[in-house]
């Protein structure tokens, strides 16, 4: 279940914030918040605290309804602050209508033994 989307009040910069680990599983999917409608999504980055060892190692952030739509094929076999992979690409992903839940997807093909971090989504509300 997603969280309730958040605003508190004022024009500032929001962020969503989730820990990602390499225990998430391939495929796994991480809930990273959810952002109310008529917001406006600036960036999303990977805060990577430990590298992880599987294969492949990337991640996408996203909705359920398009999972990469806020950024695909960051990687996460390097410890570090790591930008979203793709531009935010349609006013729909960008500026949802309604609170939209956010995932981020694991696209590790093998599982690894290491890996640990946060995915991050920078938000504001525009009502």
């Amino acid at each position: 279940m997603a969280a309730p989307a958040r605003s508190v009040g004022y024009q500032v910069i929001h962020y969503l914030r989730a820990p990602i680990s390499f225990s998430d599983g391939v495929g796994g999917i991480v809930q990273v918040g959810t952002i109310p409608g008529k917001s406006i999504v600036l960036r999303t980055y990977v805060v990577i605290t430990t590298a992880f060892n599987g294969t492949t190692n990337t991640i996408k952030i996203g909705t359920v309804a398009s999972d990469a739509s806020y950024g695909t094929g960051i990687s996460t076999a390097t410890a570090g602050v790591i930008t979203g992979g793709t531009a935010l690409a349609t006013a729909t992903t960008v500026n949802p209508t309604v609170d939209t839940a956010v995932i981020a997807t694991h696209a590790t093909t093998v599982a690894g033994t290491a890996g640990a971090g946060y995915v991050i989504v920078e938000y504001l509300p525009v009502e």
